[in-house]
C-alpha cells in the first residue's frame, strides 16, 4: 500500500479542462502537504491503482455519453468482468464530471465510473461532483465547494503530520522552471505544435478552395472550405480537429504589451520549460527550446477568457495594493458571481485583462506565462463530406459579435479558417463523431439542421448518393434566415431532391412577415414523421446551435407524433441523438 500522505489525480477529457481542473487540485494539494502525480487516465499504469489510497479522477463526458479518447483504456480495463469485487477496497476516492445539462447523457461518463469504483470495492469520499457547462458560474459553482469538501474529508481520513498545518497558499507557485535559452532555434515547422496529439492519424493537407457561401452584404461570413482527402478516412457523422493560431493583430498586441511594462520579451526569445520534480512533466510539446513568437502564435490561446486561477497568479507578484485586492477577489470562491460580470459575461480575454491590470503586468515572469495562458485546444468540425468523393470539407460560420466591450469578439478558430488562404498546409486528424448511424441503410433517418448544422447531414447524404447500395428515406429539415442568403450547399440539396435521394423541407425565416423556423414544419409533417418514426423505427438526428432550437424541435416532435413520451423513449435508445454547441 503506498504512503497515506500521496494523492494521485488522475484526468479525462476531450478539451483539456479536465487536465486544468486536475493541476489546480494537484496544485492545491500541496497546502495539506501531500505528494503525488497528475496524469491522463491512458497514460497512468493502472496496475498501481490496487496500491493507491486517495485518488481524484476528473472526466468529461463525450457525445452521446462516451468517454474522452485519453481515457478509453483505462475504462476497458475497470469493466473487466474478471476483476475482484473487492479489487480496490484500499482506495478512497472522488469522481469530478464535467458536463452540459442540454445533453440527455449529463455527466454520464462520471456517473457510471463513481458507481464502477464502488463494485470494485472503493471507498468515495463524496459523491461525484456534477459541474455543469450551463451554470451562470460554469464550472467553479460546483467544482469549487466539491473541492473544498474533498480536502475536509481528506483531513478527516488522514490528518496533516504533527508538527506541520495547513498553509494560506500553495507552496508550487508554478508548475514548471522556465528559463531563457543562449541555444538557437532552427526554423521549424508547424509538426512541433502537435507533439501532445495522441491520435495514430493525424495528416497534413492543404487548402483547396476556401469560398464563402453567403453574400458579402449578408451579415454573416460562412465558409465551405475544401481540403483534398489525402491519407485521412471518415464515415459520415464523423468529424475533423485543427489547431489553430492567434491572429497576427493579436500576437503584436502581446508583444507590445511585454515592451510596455519593460519586460525584454520579444518573439525571438528562446525559452526552455524544465519540469521542477516527476509529480507534472513538461509535455511533449515544450520539450525542446522555443521562440516566445512561436509560442504566441501556436501555443498559447491569447483569446481565451481566463478563470479564476490567472486572477490568482496575477494577485501573487502585483505590487499594487488596489489591483490585488480585486484580483484576490476575483480568484475567490465568493467572488465567482464578480469575476462572471466582469470577464465572462461580456467576453473578456486574457490579453485584455492583462490591460485591466497594468501594475500586476510589471511583474509578469517567464514561468507566470504559462499559468496565465491557457494552451490553445484543438478544434472539431463535422465533416460535410464523404471520403469517396476524395475530398474533406467542412462548413464553418465565422463568430465575430459585439458585447459591451469596443473591440468585436471574434471567434479564434474560425477567423483563423477564415483567413487561409489556397495552398497553405496544416495537420488534421479525424475521430468519430457523436451521431450512431443506423448500420442497416434502409432504415429512414429524418435530419434537422439548421445552419451550419447541416455539414453532418450533407456528408450522410453525399456518402448515400454516392453508394451502389439501396437506402431507405431521407428527410431534411433544413432553416436558415433567407433563402437567397444563407441557403447553404442549396445547389447539392435541390439536385439530391430531384434524384429522389432526399425529402427536403426549408423553413427561411425571414422571407415573410412571419418567422418560420423548422419546429413549424415538423409539426405539419406528422403523417409522414408517424411513419418514417414510429411503424418503420427510424431515427432523428439533429445538429445546430444549443441555444433554443434543440429544446423547440423536441417539443414540436413530440406534438406530430402526438406522442411526447414516444421521443423521450427514442432519446433512451439513441434513435433520438443532438449534436448541438454554442
Amino acid at each position: 500500500m503506498s504512503s497515506p500522505r500521496k494523492l494521485t489525480i488522475l484526468y479525462g477529457s476531450q478539451s483539456g479542462t479536465a487536465q486544468d481542473l486536475a493541476e489546480q487540485i494537484w496544485r492545491d494539494s500541496k497546502q495539506y502537504h501531500l505528494r503525488g502525480s497528475v496524469a491522463a487516465m491512458d497514460e497512468y499504469d493502472i496496475g498501481q491503482l490496487i496500491e493507491e489510497r486517495f485518488v481524484v479522477l476528473v472526466c468529461s463526458t463525450y457525445g452521446q455519453g462516451e468517454e474522452p479518447d485519453n481515457m478509453k483504456r483505462f475504462w476497458r480495463f475497470l469493466l473487466r468482468k474478471s476483476l475482484p469485487l473487492d479489487s480496490l477496497r484500499g482506495m478512497w476516492f472522488g469522481v469530478l464530471g464535467l458536463g452540459d445539462s442540454r445533453y440527455p447523457k449529463f455527466n454520464y461518463v462520471a456517473k457510471r465510473l463513481h458507481k464502477r469504483l464502488l463494485q470494485l470495492g472503493g471507498q468515495a469520499m463524496l459523491p461525484v461532483g456534477l459541474c455543469d457547462e450551463q451554470h451562470d458560474l460554469g464550472y467553479g459553482a460546483v467544482f469549487m465547494p466539491w473541492i473544498n469538501d474533498f480536502w475536509k474529508r481528506l483531513e478527516e481520513l488522514s490528518p496533516i503530520p504533527d508538527g506541520l498545518k495547513q498553509l494560506d497558499e500553495s507552496p508550487r507557485e508554478y508548475r514548471w522552471t522556465v528559463r531563457r535559452s543562449e541555444e538557437p532555434v532552427a526554423e521549424q515547422e508547424e509538426v512541433d505544435m502537435y507533439a501532445d496529439v495522441k491520435v495514430d492519424n493525424v495528416f497534413v493537407s492543404e487548402v483547396e478552395e476556401n469560398r464563402r457561401t453567403t453574400p458579402e452584404d449578408h451579415f454573416q461570413d460562412v465558409r465551405l472550405i475544401t481540403f483534398p482527402r489525402r491519407d485521412a478516412n471518415w464515415t459520415a457523422g464523423d468529424v475533423v480537429y485543427v489547431r489553430p493560431h492567434n491572429s497576427p493583430e493579436d500576437v503584436d498586441r502581446l508583444f507590445e504589451l511585454f515592451e510596455e511594462h519593460g519586460l525584454n520579451l520579444h518573439k525571438d526569445t528562446v525559452i526552455t520549460v524544465e519540469a521542477i520534480d516527476s509529480e507534472l512533466p513538461v509535455p511533449p510539446i515544450l520539450a525542446k527550446p522555443l521562440p516566445l513568437g512561436r509560442l504566441a502564435t501556436q501555443y498559447w490561446d491569447l483569446t481565451a477568457i481566463p478563470r479564476a486561477r490567472a486572477f490568482a497568479v496575477l494577485a501573487r507578484t502585483c505590487p499594487n495594493e488596489l489591483e490585488r485586492e480585486k484580483l484576490l477577489e476575483f480568484a475567490s470562491y465568493e467572488g465567482q458571481e464578480e469575476l462572471y460580470s466582469y470577464a465572462n459575461r461580456p467576453r473578456r480575454t486574457i490579453l485584455e485583462v492583462l490591460r485591466d491590470f497594468p501594475h500586476a503586468c510589471d511583474s509578469l515572469t517567464l514561468a507566470a506565462l504559462f499559468e496565465l495562458f491557457q494552451p490553445i485546444k484543438p478544434r472539431a468540425f463535422s465533416i460535410a463530406s464523404a471520403a469517396a468523393s476524395g475530398k474533406l470539407r467542412i462548413l464553418v460560420a465565422v463568430i465575430e459579435y459585439r458585447t459591451k466591450l469596443k473591440e468585436p469578439r471574434r471567434g479564434l478558430c474560425s477567423n483563423w479558417l477564415k483567413r487561409l488562404q489556397v495552398g497553405t498546409k496544416l495537420r488534421m486528424w479525424t475521430r468519430k463523431g457523436t451521431f450512431q448511424l443506423p448500420k442497416d441503410v434502409t432504415t429512414p433517418i429524418v435530419m434537422v439542421g439548421p445552419g451550419t448544422g447541416l455539414a453532418p447531414f450533407r456528408a450522410v447524404l453525399e456518402e448515400r448518393e454516392l453508394s451502389v447500395d439501396a437506402t431507405g428515406p431521407l428527410v431534411l429539415f433544413f432553416g436558415c434566415r433567407n433563402a437567397h442568403a444563407d441557403f447553404h450547399c442549396e445547389e447539392d440539396l435541390r439536385r439530391m431532391e430531384r434524384s429522389g435521394l432526399l425529402t427536403l423541407f426549408c423553413a427561411f425565416s425571414r422571407d415573410q412577415e412571419d418567422k418560420v423556423y423548422v419546429q413549424h414544419l415538423i409539426r405539419k409533417q406528422g403523417d409522414l414523421l408517424k411513419k418514417l418514426l414510429v411503424e418503420r423505427n427510424g431515427v432523428f438526428l439533429l445538429s445546430g446551435s444549443s441555444k433554443n432550437m434543440p429544446e423547440a424541435v423536441c417539443e414540436a416532435l413530440g406534438e406530430a407524433l402526438g406522442d411526447s413520451a414516444y421521443v423521450e423513449e427514442m432519446k433512451k435508445s439513441e434513435r433520438y441523438q443532438e449534436e448541438t454547441w454554442q
